[in-house]
């Protein structure tokens, strides 16, 4: 383990980091932060598992049921709007409390922005460029996860051809010159999307940005069914995009596990804090990003020149949802990078942003993460919000 590499298992040893950290969150955020969004956009269906409530249980018993058939208890939640990109503008909305001037830009509408997100997203954001119709996904929501079934053939619509003839070059340009942060996510089901990434930094250097002048994260999502090839095209973009931008790349464990894999890491089913900032700094030596981040449930590392930390998580033993806690730790982490934070309290402003999430549904402006973060160093955060 590198002697830059700073694991912290609980909050006793971050101190400091807490106190910056509050002290920023007790000032007044960052206001007028204009940002861009993309790039899907899913319908989801929204389904608790009542009996078995657990993955650990359910998959035996589904293994069980092979070639018969079985049926189970559930709690039928109804639709919602989602997908990674909706899910993270919503959140920088809340955390910004209103104040993020945020564009989103994606799967929500063929022609007409789809009501399910005119409704969820139309007072909240700036702007909503429907470029292609949504996908749908089918949320099996578990006390230990969740299971997320997908038909994705609308993600195919997703191009930088229909980006352009909604938006326009000058339309595109006009956004870019103001943008003080992108957030470009789930590459994995959105097969045409490194051309819009491309497009992005590009243009950014072409319109005269400053070269690490705009912060760029990016979330690859379960990306299993993308092929070898598709994988080296985004690792042979991702130089191109470092070059125009500070660039974050975050993982949950399982997608971080499956690209260490490709450099030689056998980091499969190793969970504790020393592997997972291990398997960091071995994406971080062969992926040419600023940051890479991994969070898992118990905690987040992030791997920069600066070294690798890890911090822990305030672990929430059944939360009242999980689907969008990925999104809003990267909303937590995007605010903590705008707000001028280092790599340890970039973390723990993305973990208190999901702690808050799964506890209560709603996402945390400063005022809620600073009691959050009150309430979890005394020992006394609750199940619920």
């Amino acid at each position: 383990m590198s002697e830059t590499t700073h694991i912290h298992t609980d909050l006793d040893t971050l101190s400091a980091s807490l106190t910056d950290l509050r002290t920023r969150l007790e000032s007044d955020p960052p206001s007028g932060i204009q940002g861009v969004v993309g790039f899907d956009g899913f319908v989801d269906t929204f389904i608790r598992m009542k009996s078995p409530a657990s993955m650990a249980e359910f998959g035996p018993k589904v293994a069980a049921a092979a070639g018969i058939a079985a049926s189970y208890s559930v709690d039928h939640q109804g639709d919602k709007f989602g997908g990674n990109g909706p899910l993270f503008a919503a959140a920088i909305h809340d955390i910004f409390d209103a104040t993020a001037n945020v564009t989103y830009i994606g799967g929500i509408g063929d022609g007409d922005v789809e009501p399910i997100f005119q409704e969820a997203l139309g007072e909240k954001l700036s702007r909503l460029v429907p470029i292609a119709a949504s996908a749908h996904s089918d949320c099996l929501e578990f006390t230990d996860g969740k299971i997320m079934l997908g038909d994705f053939d609308a993600c195919g619509d997703v191009t930088l051809d229909n980006l352009l003839k909604v938006l326009g070059e000058k339309g595109l340009d006009d956004l870019l010159k103001e943008a003080d942060f992108i957030s470009a996510v789930n590459w994995g089901k959105l097969p045409h999307v490194g051309e819009i990434w491309s497009t992005f930094a590009n243009r950014l250097k072409e319109l005269g940005r400053e070269a690490k002048s705009v912060p760029m994260f990016m979330d690859l999502a379960e990306f299993d069914h993308r092929s070898g090839e598709d994988v080296q095209d985004l690792l042979a973009r991702m130089e191109i995009l470092t070059a125009q931008c500070t660039t974050l790349l975050s993982f949950n464990l399982k997608e971080a596990w499956q690209l260490g894999d490709r450099f030689g890491g056998n980091f499969g089913g190793k969970k504790d804090p020393e592997s997972v900032c291990e398997l960091a700094q071995l994406l971080h030596e062969n992926v040419k990003v600023d940051k890479i981040v991994i969070h898992p449930n118990s905690g987040a590392a992030c791997a920069s020149q600066d070294g690798c930390v890890y911090v822990p998580g305030p672990y929430c033993q059944e939360p009242l949802i999980s689907t969008g806690a990925g999104d809003n730790f990267g909303a937590g982490c995007m605010a903590a990078v705008l707000s001028g934070c280092d790599d340890t309290e970039m973390l723990l402003m993305g973990n208190s942003t999901s702690g808050y999430f799964v506890r209560s549904g709603r996402t945390p402006n400063f005022d809620g993460l600073g009691q959050f973060l009150s309430a979890w160093s005394a020992g006394t955060l609750p199940e619920r919000l």
